[in-house]
């Protein structure tokens, strides 16, 4: 899938777990990447073993040739996983499934975990059609679905807002429309209140 905000690097590698990583839908390797360099975020002594697959088979080709990568693998979900890792990193990935595919794919990715899984998705039903990537068109970016934060709730995740955005909230469509000087400001505020952020970010220990 394609590239993840910023924003969302911060919140994100703290929350890592384990010694082993699976990066659902790992688009151009990106979280591999960042894993390999900033494992301490997480506080580990050294960087995980990362696994990653992916439904677009031109971007499994491209991380395949990135050292980062323990193994890479061509697969499209709803479909059994093989395998467990500590903790299981699904980022900007679970929108690209059928809403009606969510809750079995979500299952999925939980019993793959033995410690952790996080999820992170645009806060608001930002549906879309597919697109073009660097490695050609790609119509797996297309979004099909919108995971709520009532939906995570009910499962037992902890939430947190990531990057002041959603542009359904009212208070965020007023701050955007004055266009305040100290809007940059605003960045953390989605932490407390997750729905002001722009994406959601929704993890869950595994016991």
């Amino acid at each position: 899938m394609s590239s993840s905000p910023t924003y969302l690097d911060p919140i994100i590698l703290p929350l890592l777990s384990g010694a082993t990583v699976l990066d659902v839908g790992c688009g151009y390797g990106r979280w591999g990447h960042l894993i390999q360099s900033n494992f301490w975020e997480a506080g580990l002594t050294e960087p995980p073993q990362v696994d990653g697959f992916d439904a677009f088979l031109p971007n499994v080709e491209f991380c395949s040739k990135h050292s980062c990568y323990r193994k890479v693998w061509h697969q499209v979900m709803p479909s059994p996983l093989t395998g467990t890792w500590d903790t299981v990193l699904a980022c900007e990935f679970i929108e690209h499934i059928e809403q009606k595919a969510v809750e079995e794919v979500i299952e999925i990715l939980e019993g793959a975990a033995k410690k952790r899984v996080i999820f992170s998705t645009p806060n608001w039903p930002y549906y879309r059609g597919g697109g073009d990537t660097i490695l050609g068109y790609n119509d797996l970016e297309a979004h099909l679905s919108y995971v709520s934060r009532d939906f995570f709730g009910r499962r037992g995740y902890t939430l947190i807002g990531a990057g002041f955005g959603n542009p359904t909230n009212l208070v965020v469509r007023a701050v955007k429309k004055l266009k305040f000087s100290w809007e940059p400001a605003l960045q953390s505020i989605p932490r407390m209140f997750p729905k002001l952020g722009h994406s959601l970010v929704a993890y869950k220990n595994i016991t």
